[in-house]
């Protein structure tokens, strides 16, 4: 009886952990159709053509379209050309992504103290090319685990 109510409450907790974490807003960028979950406490601040740009608590979000004709087999370099260009010191992480119809190429890093997770990612849908950057405090663990979250829901809206 003991152990089926340590299970009962260690349930609970779980449920109750994942609900103040949940990514349950769906945002999509207008001219590209490329569309993202994100937390509930983000507002678009730029959503244009060549910009789509998010804030929430403690977290930052920018998707840059990039127009150079690369192949998938380039966008390693492009990317960490990206990374060199805004300064990302300590990279640590580099992946390549294959998610939802989309491919690309990541790092991880810092800037100003901040971690920065780096992406850049092609849709063969719409053949568009775009750079995206998650910055975020850098010991901020629910803001790693939400980027995490965000960067594996980005996809082409239907």
């Amino acid at each position: 009886m003991k152990k089926l109510f340590i299970l009962l409450i260690g349930t609970i907790a779980f449920f109750i952990s994942g609900a103040f974490t949940s990514l349950n807003q769906i945002f999509v960028w207008d001219h590209y159709k490329i569309q993202l979950t994100v937390p509930d406490d983000f507002t678009i601040v730029k959503n244009t053509d060549d910009e789509f740009a998010m804030n929430g608590d403690g977290m930052e979000l920018t998707m840059e379209l990039f127009e150079q004709n690369i192949t998938i087999d380039e966008l390693d370099e492009a990317v960490k050309k990206g990374a060199d260009a805004m300064k990302l010191e300590a990279l640590d992480e580099e992946h390549e992504l294959d998610m939802n119809g989309l491919e690309g190429y990541y790092v991880e890093g810092m800037l100003k103290g901040n971690r920065v997770m780096f992406a850049g990612l092609m849709d063969s849908q719409s053949h568009t090319n775009f750079f995206l950057a998650l910055t975020f405090d850098d010991t901020d663990k629910t803001a790693e685990a939400d980027a995490l979250r965000i960067l594996s829901s980005i996809k082409h809206a239907r």
